[in-house]
């Protein structure tokens, strides 16, 4: 570790995240003290609270970072893609891949620990950009394949569906004994065919020619 004399802006309130991550994975959020993120640092058991005021907002400040990057990878995936139903899938595939590559940062953006998200107006808007992207890809469905459906209502849908996807993948360990054996097997399938489902949704989502909600 770096003396504290040694840090340049910005650089220990990184450190102290990604220790805060570290110690979140490795104990849980209970056991996570800013005081020992300090020590770990190698800082004064003051000097975190120059970034944040308490650990709320160091754990506020962890779920922002988790819906930038979320809304980064969506962007990246559905940009690239050429038709609706591509877009789609690749939407869920990122949203399955976030949770599963930065499962500490889901929990906080998705969990209660963080209560009201419009006490932190960075927070809501990070969470409204990132869920803006579903959004921009449900009017364009919306719109191509003359669905008569409430946005909002049918993003709750498929949200709802891809959000239970990847808490599964997350919580049920698909390959670990201690497990009962047909939600084990469900997981499994569900960690070998993540496009294939997404791509059942999709024409589950454009079959109907009615109104939902």
């Amino acid at each position: 570790m770096k003396k504290k004399s040694n840090y340049h802006h910005g650089e220990l309130r990184e450190l102290l995240m990604s220790l805060a991550v570290q110690d979140i994975a490795a104990g849980g959020l209970e056991k996570l003290s800013i005081r020992a993120l300090a020590r770990r640092a190698g800082v004064s058991p003051t000097a975190p609270f120059r970034h944040f005021r308490d650990k709320q907002a160091l754990l506020a400040s962890l779920a922002i970072e988790g819906f930038r990057e979320l809304a980064r990878r969506i962007e990246t995936q559905v940009t690239r893609q050429q038709s609706l139903k591509e877009r789609f899938i690749h939407l869920g595939e990122a949203y399955v891949g976030f949770a599963t590559d930065f499962p500490v940062h889901y929990q906080l953006m998705f969990g209660a620990v963080l209560g009201d998200f419009q006490k932190t107006q960075e927070l809501q808007q990070a969470s409204s950009f990132a869920y803006s992207k579903l959004d921009d890809l449900l009017l364009q469905i919306v719109a191509a394949e003359g669905l008569d459906f409430d946005v909002k209502s049918l993003g709750a849908l498929v949200w709802s569906t891809v959000h239970g996807m990847a808490s599964l993948l997350l919580n049920i360990p698909s390959r670990e004994p201690g497990t009962e054996e047909g939600p084990r097997e469900a997981v499994a399938k569900l960690s070998e065919q993540v496009p294939e489902l997404l791509s059942v949704l999709y024409e589950g989502v454009k079959a109907p020619k009615r109104m939902i909600g």
